[in-house]
């Protein structure tokens, strides 16, 4: 006898529905809270990568007074995930996050493509603003990151991110993107916050060890070593990484992971949802990394000007995209 019954494999329909609701409280906020929230959550994340270069640079190879390449890098890898568990407990919102929550809301049918652009715009522009005010904390402000030991590793990381071949990135981006919302899709679906922060830990450990690429992490780590060289590495570099590194984390964190899951739940319509994504992305890609790419280049015939003035022309360029998308969404 056929067994009509709908079968949903590993329970993954409560995570599901727990993922679509918080992505549609996400997409109600409104432009101010969204932007300050994704400020928070790029702080955090710049918190954690600079917590993790002090914890490793000792063995770095090239710079390191002990050089272990393996040592550097599970150390990197060991303490970064504090920046995520503070997004992640404390309350934050990681645009790399919101790939799988807020594409899950809209998979489930409680948002459409334009509250998850909203979403998408205003956590990235957030997180952007929360990185460089990280990088001027580091390298001007504190100066920890200005000279000596720290300084060289941080500017030996954002040079080797930024001569990395676009089609590398993307593939390293995809993987990075993956294991970060494997780590929040198992923090939903853990029941008390010690569990939430054990298993947040180990995915996020496993990126930043096996050297994956996050686009927020690099707005920081690319960011500070373009202050702390003294423009040595650029604006048009910095986008040389976080364009492909963007695409493929939107790749990486919707289709591996949030799509899988929503797909083992319900599944309908998936080849549409497929080309809503792709439709999405590319209207994201456009508007975040693009047009702002695009400043950058214009700003960068103005030499180091540019140092100051291209981030401070993005950041206010993506607050007025949040506001302007918002009231498209209202």
């Amino acid at each position: 006898m056929e067994d009509n019954c709908t079968c949903v494999l590993y329970n993954v329909h409560e995570g599901v529905d727990a993922c679509s609701n918080i992505g549609y409280t996400k997409t109600k906020a409104t432009p101010s809270k969204l932007l300050f929230a994704g400020f928070m959550a790029g702080a955090y994340i710049a918190f954690g990568f600079m917590l993790a270069i002090v914890a490793s640079a000792s063995f770095h190879s090239k710079f390191g007074t002990f050089p272990n390449t393996s040592l550097f890098k599970l150390l990197l890898g060991a303490v970064f995930p504090v920046g995520l568990i503070a997004v992640l407990v404390g309350g934050a919102d990681l645009w790399t996050g919101n790939a799988q929550i807020v594409s899950i809301s809209k998979l489930t049918k409680k948002v459409e493509i334009k509250d998850v652009l909203y979403n998408w715009v205003g956590s990235y522009a957030g997180n952007f603003i929360g990185s460089v005010f990280l990088a001027f904390l580091a390298i001007y402000g504190t100066g920890l990151f200005a000279s000596g030991l720290f300084k060289d590793v941080l500017v030996g990381i954002g040079a080797y991110k930024v001569n990395i071949t676009p089609w590398k990135a993307f593939w390293l981006a995809v993987g990075c993107n993956w294991l970060v919302n494997v780590a929040i899709w198992l923090y939903v679906r853990a029941k008390d916050t010690a569990g939430k922060v054990l298993v947040t830990w180990f995915p996020i450990f496993a990126f930043v060890a096996i050297g994956f690429e996050h686009s927020i992490a690099n707005m920081w780590a690319i960011t500070s070593a373009i202050f702390a060289s003294n423009y040595a590495i650029t604006w048009l570099d910095f986008f040389k990484n976080i364009i492909p590194v963007t695409i493929g984390n939107a790749v990486g964190g919707f289709l591996f992971v949030g799509f899988y899951h929503w797909y083992l739940a319900d599944g309908e319509n998936a080849f549409k949802e497929i080309t809503d994504f792709l439709t999405l992305l590319a209207i994201f890609a456009v508007l975040m990394v693009f047009i702002p790419a695009g400043i950058a280049y214009v700003l960068n015939g103005f030499g180091k000007v540019a140092l100051w003035a291209v981030p401070l022309a993005i950041s206010i360029y993506g607050i007025g995209v949040t506001y302007t998308v918002r009231k498209r969404v209202v």
